[in-house]
């Protein structure tokens, strides 16, 4: 069977990597403790999330005294992430349950 090499397409593939561009970040200054601090709890709504926030608030009230907690929860796909709310609430430190 002949082949009919007059009706040749070309193809040229590219990447589909994007390229990596690494943006410096300054890290929040740690606190010296967390006794006295209001610590926000943001949960995603990540399966177990939850569980996982009220284990960490509740080692951390045996541990620093007098720590108060605030609670956020938003779904990732329910708009932008509360990061102003939390921002704005006066928190002093920020736990978050993000992933899968």
């Amino acid at each position: 069977m002949a082949v009919d090499r007059s009706s040749r397409i070309e193809i040229e593939v590219e990447n589909p990597v994007a390229e990596v561009r690494p943006k410096a970040v300054m890290p929040a200054r740690r606190l010296d403790t967390l006794s006295g601090k209001r610590i926000a709890l943001w949960w995603n709504t990540k399966s177990h999330g939850d569980i996982a926030l009220s284990a960490a608030a509740e080692a951390m009230e045996q541990r620093f005294k007098n720590a108060t907690f605030t609670r956020f929860t938003r779904q990732l796909d329910q708009g932008p992430a509360p990061y102003d709310a939390v921002r704005e609430s006066g928190c002093d430190a920020v736990i978050a349950t993000t992933g899968d």
